[in-house]
């Protein structure tokens, strides 16, 4: 009877060790940035793109590298931290439907005159570099508002100056940079953390509705892989749906709506004390179809499937 009582004491210290273990490996994954603190992030992404157009096939590559300043400026009682972003060099390669298209910021050159889009695309890039705005971002990880927005898109357009394409893109600029815009494009730089501590092995999941251009809902399920010398290594497994035809998106007279969905994997090396995304390793795979509503120089209109295949590097490098 003793041996048995002694069994059974020798059990349940056994799981109380095994319990009080498992709640010593459990990280507490948040995002911890203190006033003052700069960092700089690099991304790189390739794309190669595939149309059909008018049954003859179209393949294009896409090269954009972005360096991109984040300065935590204060945190307030709730752990919101107000940081800083400010595009520092802006770096884009086109290669595709016989014509090629290049601009570095960091050594600028005179824009083709014959190539508009050329034109379009320098102009866009060179107005970006230097400009900044605020984010508010929780411990989480998510955007919780923009500031600033108004004043950077003032000195946007006045880098643009009174040009044709300046006015041409005036509306896409509108666009691509409203607070709505940034909070979503902000909000993908950051993984999305658990709001209780994880272990390894763990999951959980986060959904968001983007609209860069173009609506984007995504579903993303997170697996805590592994962690090592301070850094958890996290996989994130997206399925994603972009485009809404109902929506389309006016540059001058034309209207284009793109529907396309698929997936993206990426593989990220975590900071366990600061929270930021040290590295990150991304893959992704769409198919849709862009169409063009009809006009005066296409009173047809047209559809053009596409796929997309893409990988993306995201360092950060101070």
């Amino acid at each position: 009877m003793k041996t048995a009582k002694i069994l059974t004491v020798l059990a349940i210290t056994a799981i109380i060790s095994a319990v009080c273990f498992a709640e010593a490996e459990k990280v507490d994954l948040k995002l911890r940035l203190s006033p003052g603190e700069s960092h700089e992030m690099k991304m790189t992404q390739n794309q190669n793109i595939t149309q059909s157009v008018n049954g003859q096939e179209m393949k294009m590559t896409q090269l954009m590298e972005m360096l991109i300043g984040l300065d935590c400026k204060s945190v307030d009682a709730n752990g919101i931290m107000l940081v800083e972003m400010t595009y520092k060099a802006v770096k884009m390669k086109m290669d595709g439907a016989g014509q090629k298209m290049e601009f570095d910021s960091a050594n600028p050159k005179p824009a083709d005159p014959n190539k508009p889009q050329e034109k379009i695309m320098a102009g866009i890039f060179s107005a970006m570099v230097g400009c900044k705005f605020g984010m508010q971002v929780s411990p989480t990880g998510e955007t919780a508002g923009v500031t600033g927005v108004k004043e950077m898109m003032t000195k946007m357009k006045e880098k643009m100056g009174d040009s044709n394409e300046a006015k041409m893109i005036d509306a896409m600029f509108d666009k691509m940079f409203d607070e709505k815009e940034l909070k979503s494009m902000a909000g993908s730089l950051m993984v999305i953390f658990p709001k209780a501590p994880a272990a390894v092995g763990d999951t959980w999941y986060d959904t968001m509705s983007m609209n860069v251009m173009m609506p984007i809902d995504i579903e993303t399920t997170y697996i805590f892989k592994s962690r090592k010398d301070g850094i958890a290594y996290i996989d994130a497994v997206a399925k994603m749906d972009m485009g809404d035809a109902a929506k389309p998106i006016e540059m001058g007279p034309m209207k284009m709506s793109m529907q396309l969905a698929g997936t993206m994997n990426s593989a990220n090396q975590v900071d366990e004390k600061t929270g930021l995304v040290k590295k990150s390793e991304m893959t992704s795979n769409f198919s849709g179809v862009m169409k063009m509503d009809a006009n005066e120089q296409m009173p047809q209109g047209m559809s053009i499937p596409m796929t997309i295949v893409g990988t993306a590097i995201v360092e950060l490098i101070k």
